[in-house]
């Protein structure tokens, strides 16, 4: 009996703790299962919730639409057309069916998609079988296309709209326009040179979907507009450039040319009106011509401009008082320099008894040197680079050449001679061009403008700001080397360039073209430079052709076509005729 007491004493004792340990360790197993619970119920459905949103919602890159590139009218040059990417869900092709209810599947999403595509369906078939969400299927549709696509009615099938460039004008200011790649990015010409302001700046949309990829509308959704790029207006005549760029094309076949190029700018503000190119490129194919053909050559090529340089010693002799237009010389065919370097002219003739105005006429190499040799060596580098030359222009375009006049110091006995009439030295049409304007702009070297001003998306015009331009030399000068000019139409080498009823001042030049490779010469470089008309200069015109094998002079290949261009510009503009006779300053003298 002790003993049964004593086991029924302990087993009463016992309990107590034994309850505790239980209690508490149900309590612990009761609290995962609520926080299980609340988890499945909460916090998992929260997440599971945010999971499938998140599969839901899909996210459309809105690309800005890029500024258009003007001519000076309003013609567009460059724009954007609309296009459409198909983008599918290839969860939900696999439902597609036919009128009758017969499962095709996205393989028969395929063959149906191949004919409207004009490709074949195994192509397609990897694109629309898969479980991706999003998945791009064909770019560059048409809206034709797309209604065409939009008609089968597949399933999980959306459109995307974006926008291309396109060059509506083709050809036409190709040179200086530019293009893009396939990917949108500029390459070449104004689109490159005013990318930052063209381009604008993308956004994006976000939007859900329900189960056959459609757009839900009142789902969740969020939009980040594009900014769309600011317009360029230039300051190009489309009719002028186009038929410039004809004219240089026939240039170039009729004298066999590596390549022509005509610029033409309003004498006082020094707005290009056209630079053309032969060979050009249309920027909706540029791969069609070779890469050397795709640029500007009017920026870029960089040429020795002989005689036509002869007019900036001229004007440097006449500003600095050393001669004036009747100073007498007796011109030889062959001069020796002191350093028993030799120069001639272009033909044997017996000596002659020219003016500066009729060394300037008949183009004279050993008369331009003869008269030139007044000028310092610094001072003929100075009016070089007074009118422009050795600086690239305002304008900036992309590769442009500033071209290469060496400083007096670094000329070796020949070149301080040979500078005087353009040679061992270079520069761009367009310096050329801006070089002929500042005489016929009363010595003022007008700041070539490209660019007319910015249009923005709302079509608002803002125009560009222009410089004043810079005194070269004094208006008495300019005046008097432009009366010298125009007898170098009137009496000397360029009588080609003569327009009816206008009246004309200019000067050829035929220079060395250097080789491509080894070194030396290889061909020449035929040009001429004039403004017209006299009695009121409104434009600045060059013709250049590279190495033609016909007529290499510029006053035979060069002048006729200045003639063609600058008689049309001049009607187009409808710049009155010219009143007056030139003046009768003396050629030779007894």
């Amino acid at each position: 009996m002790g003993h049964a007491s004593r086991r029924f004493t302990r087993w009463r004792l016992a309990p107590p703790g034994r309850i505790r340990l239980i209690a508490v360790a149900f309590s612990a197993v009761l609290a995962v299962v609520l926080w299980n619970l609340v988890a499945i119920q909460g916090v998992d459905q929260q997440q599971a919730a945010a999971k499938a949103l998140e599969g839901r919602l899909v996210t459309v890159p809105l690309p800005a639409h890029r500024g258009s590139i003007q001519a000076a009218d309003g013609t567009l040059l460059a724009d954007n057309a609309a296009r459409f990417r198909l983008v599918v869900d290839q969860q939900n092709v696999s439902g597609y069916t036919d009128d009758d209810g017969e499962l095709l599947g996205s393989w028969g999403a395929a063959q149906d998609l191949a004919r409207v595509l004009d490709t074949e369906p195994g192509l397609l078939h990897p694109k629309l079988d898969g479980d991706r969400r999003w998945n791009v299927v064909a770019t560059g549709l048409t809206s034709e296309v797309r209604d065409e696509v939009d008609a089968l009615d597949i399933p999980g099938i959306t459109f995307e709209e974006y926008a291309i460039r396109s060059y509506p004008s083709g050809a036409v200011g190709g040179n200086l326009v530019g293009f893009v790649g396939s990917d949108g990015e500029p390459l070449a010409g104004l689109e490159y040179r005013y990318d930052e302001l063209l381009a604008g700046e993308d956004g994006q949309q976000q939007y859900e979907r329900g189960l056959r990829g459609e757009r839900i509308p009142l789902g969740d959704t969020s939009l980040t507009p594009a900014v769309d790029g600011t317009g360029v207006r230039l300051t190009v005549d489309p009719t002028i450039q186009h038929y410039l760029q004809e004219a240089a094309a026939r240039a170039a076949e009729e004298h066999e040319a590596e390549w022509a190029s005509i610029v033409m700018t309003e004498v006082d503000t020094g707005k290009v009106l056209a630079a053309a190119e032969a060979p050009t490129v249309d920027p909706n194919s540029p791969g069609s011509v070779d890469a050397e053909d795709r640029g500007a050559r009017v920026f870029t090529a960089a040429f020795e401009p002989g005689s036509t340089a002869k007019m900036i010693t001229v004007a440097g002799l006449l500003e600095e008082g050393l001669h004036t237009p009747t100073d007498e010389f007796t011109v030889p065919d062959e001069w020796t320099a002191p350093n028993d370097e030799e120069f001639r002219d272009s033909s044997a003739h017996p000596d002659q008894k020219l003016t500066l105005a009729g060394i300037l006429a008949e183009s004279s190499n050993t008369g331009t040197i003869l008269a030139g040799d007044r000028l310092t060596s610094d001072q003929r580098y100075e009016y070089f680079t007074r009118f422009g030359f050795a600086e690239p222009t305002a304008v900036g375009f992309p590769g442009e050449s500033a071209g290469v006049v060496h400083p007096a110091e670094e000329w070796d006995g020949r070149t301080k001679y040979t500078v005087m009439f353009g040679q061992g030295m270079t520069a761009t049409a367009v310096q050329t061009t801006a070089a002929f304007a500042a005489i016929a702009n009363g010595g003022v070297l007008p700041e070539t403008q490209l660019v007319d001003g910015t249009v923005d998306a709302s079509g608002r015009y803002t125009p560009a700001e222009v410089g004043t331009g810079t005194r070269v030399v004094s208006e008495d000068t300019a005046d008097q080397v432009l009366d010298m000019l125009e007898h170098v139409v009137v009496d000397g080498t360029a009588g080609n360039a003569a327009i009816p009823g206008y009246r004309v001042a200019g000067k050829t030049g035929t220079a060395q073209a250097p080789a491509a490779e080894g070194g030396g010469y290889d061909g020449y470089t035929a040009s001429f430079v004039g403004v017209a008309p006299v009695d009121d200069p409104r434009i600045a015109v060059s013709v250049t052709l590279q190495r033609p094998r016909k007529g290499y002079y510029g006053g035979q290949s060069a002048a006729p076509v200045f003639s063609d261009v600058t008689g049309f510009a001049l009607r187009h503009l409808r710049v009155p005729l010219s009143t007056g006779e030139p003046s009768d300053i003396p050629m030779e003298w007894k």
